[in-house]
């Protein structure tokens, strides 16, 4: 990932994907910490209303993000998470309401950029260049093993006959596998959902723990639908390490702000 180094008072640095940024039909971005008016854990650029900032401090959060990307805070557009693997097509009168117990957003229509926000779970945004669609999805552990991701590329072939082969995918900063330790039901829930766990499950201990590949998992969604494997990114970032720049729920005992990433077609 890079850095736009726009940061100053009011207008945020964002970063962006390698694989992304010279797709010259998108915009896109993931935002970090700096750049806001929010304080404490939530401090900088939280994007979160279901918080406990201000909502005006979120408010101006947003216009701030919306400013930085060159477009209005009406063409942001949230679904209301509740890590669930319901996907959602949104179009010009998509409400709300519409999006409530949603965790991914697809869209083929130019001027709205769908974001998802996160504190340790994995954003991921798909570009199919060919069709000219476009998602962003919210994935924790819950829409990993719930395969959020292959439902979304799913619902883009079906709505706007996305091949796999031609998807680029950016798979954003999140809690890392050396850090993220899960109980006995998670691990539990991958096994289920992945059968093989190479790669996905390590460090498990006596006491049923172990810690889970968030990345890897997805990355291997992709994959077995077809994505080609130069055609997908993984930022590598850990949240969890890197709090400084993003919010971590994990680092902060559950009172982090939210970032988030966004892709908007032109």
């Amino acid at each position: 990932m890079t850095v736009i180094d726009k940061s100053t008072a009011a207008q945020p640095s964002l970063f962006q994907f390698d694989l992304l940024k010279g797709q010259h039909a998108i915009s896109h971005f993931v935002s970090g910490r700096d750049g806001g008016v929010s304080e404490g854990e939530l401090g900088g650029l939280n994007l979160g209303f279901r918080t406990s900032d201000d909502p005006q401090n979120v408010t101006e959060n947003r216009r701030r993000l919306a400013q930085a990307m060159g477009i209005t805070v009406s063409q942001l557009i949230f679904p209301k998470q509740t890590h669930s693997s319901h996907v959602r097509i949104v179009n010009e009168n998509t409400q709300p309401d519409d999006l409530a117990d949603t965790d991914a957003l697809i869209t083929n229509a130019p001027g709205l950029c769908i974001c998802v926000m996160s504190a340790d779970c994995v954003p991921i945004l798909l570009y199919d260049p060919v069709n000219r669609a476009v998602a962003a999805v919210h994935a924790g552990w819950r829409g990993t093993v719930g395969k959020i991701l292959t439902h979304t590329v799913q619902a883009m072939q079906q709505a706007y006959g996305t091949q796999p082969a031609d998807l680029l995918a950016g798979i954003g900063p999140s809690i890392s596998p050396d850090i993220y330790e899960v109980g006995s039901e998670v691990l539990e829930a991958a096994r289920q959902a992945f059968g093989s766990t190479e790669g996905l499950i390590h460090k498990e201990n006596g006491n049923g723990k172990g810690h889970f590949n968030l990345w890897e998992a997805n990355r291997r969604q992709l994959k077995d639908l077809g994505v080609m494997t130069a055609s997908i990114e993984v930022s590598g970032i850990c949240t969890y390490l890197h709090h400084d720049r993003f919010f971590s729920a994990r680092k902060s005992a559950n009172q982090a702000g939210r970032f988030a990433a966004g892709i908007l077609l032109r």
